[in-house]
């Protein structure tokens, strides 16, 4: 039989990973291997002979003694892993979680201690660390209404987060199972759960559904589950994970959103029958009025006095405004009605548009500059109407000395292109800009300026129309920018 020789055992007891001491029964260290310095700092001639509390604080040494008293009284085993904790001290007093280990025996008739210890810094970091991201999940799960689950298929056991069971309103406790969660499912969605179920089963892969509970008491919630399937060696599914989110505020959001939009769309659609009604029924007794007014004035024009012939003007002007406006406001309810956009070149629609305005230029002597222009995703009609609205905004507010010069341009952004229309017109005072989109908003008298105040509600609309935005920069006497963005898609 071989033997290992006293000089071999120490060799071996001194290269242990772990720390070893060997202590007498009055808690005297009497050997220490070499792992003993790199953990407390201590070399072994420091420590033999000394008492086996220098390596643990002072707060700790009365408990510890009367734990060794304890200990000897019926001395056994403690090995690692079983639990016991301490906390010790390095030579430069740093403190550090250690685990300790205890194994009695006798030589030569003296009880004698060999105490193992494991420096547990590294694991407790680790199951701090572990701890902390346990309750940043707990946290989020509570925030987000959200439990996790995991469902073992083959044993058919399912475990549950803390905040699944506070969804469901069930206490803590028992195993669970498929059958379980079952019974939690709204009697009208079984069927159509249990076809989910066996769906992800067959396919081998998961899909996310939604459907109803009944909670432990009774409340009824609308759940989103989410998760991934998990296959064995062979292929079978072997488990389940994922997660399971209360969505039933979502879920009547939804609802009520949706029931608002379709109001809206009713609400919509009488105003639009409501405009075309008011405008065609009022057209004609404006018309008439006209009409009349014109007749009267070419059969009693001449007996008439100058009073007279100036209030059939009024009349006669305020007719034709009144016809303008129910005009504009037909147009104005009508824009948007084609919902159907396609691919347009600006270029090519801004110069349908000098065409257009081709008299109104000449006679300002008005410059339109614009260099080539994008390729968008728009309504074409609305999108030239709204180039020609700024257009003829810039025309008409011009100054009365000074040559009009109206340059349009576009910039490619992130998300969108932002088209700018820039003249150097009487401008507006900066107070007047956040209300200047506002339908009849006028800021001039129509004997300064003709119109109905409807020309840059048009332009708002139209750009809202394509889900952009429209804003203007302006100071009196200085010129007025107008900005609007087309997005990308």
């Amino acid at each position: 039989m071989n033997t290992i020789d006293r000089h071999q055992f120490d060799g071996v007891l001194h290269h242990l990973p772990n720390n070893l001491l060997i202590i007498d029964d009055s808690g005297v260290i009497i050997y220490a291997n070499n792992q003993l310095e790199k953990t407390f700092g201590y070399t072994k001639e420091e420590v033999l002979g000394q008492k086996a509390q220098m390596l643990i604080p002072d707060y700790q040494r009365k408990l510890n003694a009367k734990k060794r008293s304890e200990f000897y009284t019926r001395p056994h085993a403690l090995p690692i892993g079983s639990g016991v904790e301490v906390t010790g001290v390095k030579k430069n007093g740093e403190e550090f979680p250690m685990e300790v280990g205890l194994t009695p025996f006798n030589r030569n008739g003296a009880n004698l201690l060999a105490v193992t210890i494991i420096d547990n810094t590294k694991r407790k970091k680790v199951e701090e660390d572990l701890i902390k991201k346990n309750e940043l999940l707990n946290l989020g799960e509570q925030i987000n209404q959200i439990g996790h689950w995991q469902w073992n298929v083959i044993d058919d056991k399912i475990t549950w987060s803390d905040n699944l069971y506070a969804m469901f309103q069930r206490e803590k406790g028992g195993e669970l199972c498929y059958e379980t969660y079952f019974s939690y499912v709204y009697e009208e969605d079984s069927q159509f759960v249990l076809g989910r179920t066996q769906k992800i089963l067959e396919d081998k892969q998961f899909y996310d559904f939604f459907h109803r509970i009944k909670t432990g008491t009774g409340q009824i919630k609308t759940v989103h589950l989410m998760g991934k399937v998990f296959l064995n060696e062979r292929g079978e599914v072997a488990e389940m994970v994922g997660t399971c989110q209360d969505v039933t505020k979502q879920k009547a959001d939804e609802k009520r959103v949706e029931l608002f939009t379709q109001q809206l769309q009713a609400k919509n659609k009488e105003l639009e029958m409501f405009a075309y009604v008011a405008g065609h029924d009022l057209k004609e007794p404006v018309r008439t009025i006209g009409a009349m007014t014109q007749l009267f004035m070419q059969s009693n024009g001449a007996s008439l006095n100058e009073e007279g012939r100036e209030l059939m003007e009024i009349i006669s002007n305020a007719a034709g405004r009144m016809k303008q406006l129910i005009n504009d406001l037909s147009d104005y309810s009508k824009l948007g009605t084609d919902r159907t956009q396609s691919t347009h070149n600006c270029t090519v629609i801004m110069e349908e548009v000098c065409k257009d305005l081709a008299v109104a230029i000449d006679e300002a002597n008005a410059e339109i500059v614009f260099n080539k222009l994008p390729v968008v995703q728009c309504y074409r009609t609305e999108l030239r109407l709204l180039f020609q609205n700024l257009i003829s905004n810039a025309i008409k507010f011009r100054k009365p000395n000074e040559k009009p010069v109206i340059h349009v341009s576009a910039e490619l952004n992130e998300d969108c292109w932002t088209f700018t229309v820039k003249d150097n017109g009487i401008g507006m005072a900066k107070d007047c800009l956040p209300d200047i989109f506002q339908i009849f908003r006028r800021l001039h008298s129509r004997e300064e300026y003709p119109g109905t105040g409807i020309g840059l509600a048009h332009c708002k609309k139209i750009v809202e129309l394509h889900e952009g935005e429209i804003w203007v920069e302006s100071e009196q006497g200085k010129g007025s920018t107008f900005y609007f963005t087309i997005p990308l898609s």
